[in-house]
């Protein structure tokens, strides 16, 4: 049995048929456009509607919501609070799939980049990474990834590929540092990915500068777990910093 449609108040003047065809806008990104459409495609089931019905209600026509539940176009951006409200979600809960998949799928696309990067296949690394970054361009991890991937290809490379390459990595740095906002250790690695190419790009200067608001030694995890800790676990955390230490001893010119 059909369930009753309560259409939303007002909806006459805001959601009008986009060009008076089709209710949509250009595609704001693949996986956001079929996350949206899969999540509306499972909350319109759930309330026992049909394409014809929510679109009724939505004035729009049945062919406008089937697009949108295909992924193949976007609704207007005002619909997506309504959207959201009938449905009794959050507009970010209407646009993305399950948190947990996200994650592994960002877990995922960083062991495949790496796999490639350690065989040695660092511009395929970055070829495939950089076609995906339009789903990621919101994935702190993704973007520290993919500046990381940027500086290893640039490493392959010389003149103005180099150059490129290297100043695409700081791009891609700044962006992580942005959107982490200083909330988890991705910020001091995205400085120090920066520092390194500033370094390759003998802007040094700059280099000096980032590298002096980075933390401490002595507020590093290994050095604070060292002092926090006893016995055996204590002995463990001690050797770890000593060899990070020998590691920086070993990378350095002799004096």
């Amino acid at each position: 049995m059909r369930n009753t449609v309560f259409c939303f108040p007002g909806s006459q003047g805001i959601l009008q048929e986009n060009n008076a065809k089709t209710g949509s806008k250009p595609l704001a990104g693949k996986e956001l456009t079929m996350n949206f459409g899969s999540n509306l495609r499972k909350l319109r089931k759930e309330k026992n509607l049909t394409q014809e019905a929510l679109a009724e209600c939505l004035n729009v026509s049945a062919q406008t919501v089937s697009k949108w539940e295909n992924g193949a176009s976007m609704p207007d951006i005002s619909l997506l609070p309504l959207l959201a409200d009938y449905f009794q979600v959050s507009v970010d809960s209407l646009l993305m799939h399950d948190a947990a998949q996200r994650l592994q799928d960002v877990r995922n696309l960083g062991k495949e980049i790496r796999v490639l990067a350690e065989a040695g296949k660092k511009a395929e690394a970055y070829t495939r990474l950089k076609a995906s970054m339009n789903q990621w361009k919101l994935s702190v991890s993704v973007n520290h990834l993919m500046s990381w991937t940027a500086r290893q290809y640039a490493l392959e490379c010389t003149g103005a590929d180099r150059t490129r390459l290297l100043e695409e990595a700081i791009s891609w740095a700044d962006r992580t540092i942005f959107l982490d906002c200083g909330e988890t250790g991705r910020t001091v690695q995205a400085k120090m990915s920066k520092c390194y190419c500033l370094m390759e790009l003998d802007r040094r200067q700059e280099a000096r500068n980032i590298a002096e608001s980075l933390p401490s030694l002595y507020s590093s995890r290994e050095i604070v777990l060292s002092r926090i800790t006893s016995g055996d676990e204590q002995q463990q955390f001690i050797q770890s910093a000593l060899q990070d230490l020998d590691e920086l001893k070993a990378s350095l010119p002799a004096l």
